[in-house]
């Protein structure tokens, strides 16, 4: 077992003190509180900053609607009203679906017929483009009909025996769910899973004070670490090997927020673990 990392606590100052909890705990990051200084002013309501990903996609600006020619949409059942975001590239969606040949209805494939829901990572091409296209403009609850070109579905050779080559496919896909996942630095080194929205718009900076507990796990399901009520400031450096994770994570969050956070060991513990980590 390795040892301890040494952890410093920050005093919070009195005349400033920021006013905000944050709690990792079974990989979830939560924000309490903001001070008044951190309060939006008139002026900074606008939506630039409103998007809960670097690249725009989904998360709190929806993602547009429009479809390449050769995807076409048609909406069975809308989405309640209160479900308006859309998933991004790179969340976990999970799915019914029942595919049919445009030709003549034939169906060929359906997970409602499994009885058991499909998942996979939207963007990624685990699924054929139509559907990454297609799935990428729909809201939870929502049941919507793709009309597929071959070019989006199984193109010239097709998939046989059920489906001919050159062949238009139909699905009709309900969207259950998803999990917002974001891979923090670009190299699937970090991936954080959102567990909770928080609210408002305003997250963390790096020198703010914040106030967390941190609860690190090894795959084997071992506590590594846990600290309660750290008082640390962002990009400090005091949170040792997890630190720089930790703070990318923490500056992306917004108040009541909860996310787990899965790093590789290159993030994480190094060769201690050498199959990473869960900071929690």
């Amino acid at each position: 077992r390795p040892p301890e990392p040494q952890w410093r606590s920050q005093q919070l100052r009195q005349q400033r003190r920021v006013g905000r909890s944050h709690h990792l705990g079974e990989g979830r990051l939560k924000t309490c509180a903001m001070s008044d200084e951190e309060m939006p002013m008139a002026g900074d309501m606008g939506m630039g900053g409103m998007s809960d990903s670097d690249d725009g996609m989904g998360g709190d600006v929806p993602a547009s609607t429009a479809l390449p020619e050769g995807v076409a949409k048609e909406i069975v059942t809308e989405a309640d009203g209160a479900n308006w975001k859309t998933p991004k590239k790179g969340d976990e969606v999970t799915v019914h679906y029942v595919g049919t040949l445009a030709s003549d209805g034939s169906e060929f494939d359906s997970s409602r017929g499994r009885g058991q829901p499909f998942v996979f990572t939207l963007g990624k091409g685990q699924v054929i483009k139509g559907w990454d296209v297609g799935v990428a403009t729909m809201k939870k609850g929502e049941v919507a009909r793709f009309t597929l070109a071959p070019e989006f579905a199984y193109g010239e050779s097709g998939s046989p025996p059920k489906i001919p080559g050159n062949a238009t496919l139909v699905f009709e896909i309900e969207l259950i769910s998803w999990a917002s996942k974001d891979d923090l630095f670009g190299d699937e080194g970090v991936v954080k899973t959102l567990v909770k929205e928080g609210s408002g718009w305003k997250s963390p900076k790096m020198g703010d004070e914040v106030l967390l507990s941190v609860r690190a796990v090894a795959v084997d399901g071992s506590v590594i670490e846990e600290h309660v009520a750290l008082e640390y400031v962002v990009g400090s450096g005091a949170m040792g090997s997890i630190g720089r994770a930790c703070d990318k994570a923490i500056v992306g969050m917004k108040k009541g927020e909860e996310c787990e956070i899965k790093c590789s060991k290159g993030y994480a513990y190094g060769e201690a673990y050498p199959e990473g980590a869960t900071v929690s």
